[in-house]
């Protein structure tokens, strides 16, 4: 996928570069910070408490965040959504969400088609051509929001791992 994630986690079938993306966003906090002050991830952040997650995406490591909208949760059933941030399925939460993530600041200009081992351990495909990007079929439509410790990119849909299917109604 790039230059700072290890070969054994990405899989390169294509030499396709991504699409240069117009002057990055620069945020100088965290990017737990980053998701916080924004408008458009309220339920991104909820998912990231409810999950300890914030405290990791808060924290010195690097890492790229494909970030789902308040739109993109409200695509998912109420339902789904209530029994994901309950307290017993924190586990099944933090899976979610680290389908999210991958380890390292990626720019979207160095972003290239294939397979990437999220932070989850599953692998996501990302696809790239000259005009979009997207991972899992789904279109990044914001790129290169830069934070102290990583990168945002910004998603319209909740990406769903294999390893979570048909929990509560999740489907691909």
């Amino acid at each position: 996928m790039t230059a700072f994630i290890p070969n054994a986690m990405a899989q390169d079938n294509s030499n396709e570069k991504a699409p240069a993306t117009e002057k990055a966003m620069v945020n100088k906090g965290s990017l737990t910070a980053t998701i916080k002050d924004s408008v458009s991830f309220s339920t991104l952040t909820k998912a990231l408490v409810a999950a300890e997650l914030d405290v990791v995406l808060g924290g010195n490591d690097d890492f790229t965040i494909f970030a789902p909208t308040d739109e993109a949760f409200g695509k998912l059933k109420p339902e789904v959504l209530r029994k994901l941030l309950l307290p017993e399925n924190k586990e099944k939460l933090r899976s979610l969400q680290l389908y999210h993530v991958v380890p390292g600041k990626v720019m979207a200009a160095d972003l290239t088609s294939g397979d990437v081992k999220t932070m989850n351990g599953e692998k996501a495909k990302i696809s790239v051509s000259r005009d979009k990007i997207e991972i899992e079929g789904n279109k990044v439509f914001s790129a290169d929001v830069v934070a102290k410790n990583g990168i945002l990119h910004t998603i319209g849909t909740v990406l769903i791992p294999e390893s979570l299917e048909g929990f509560a109604g999740l489907d691909k």
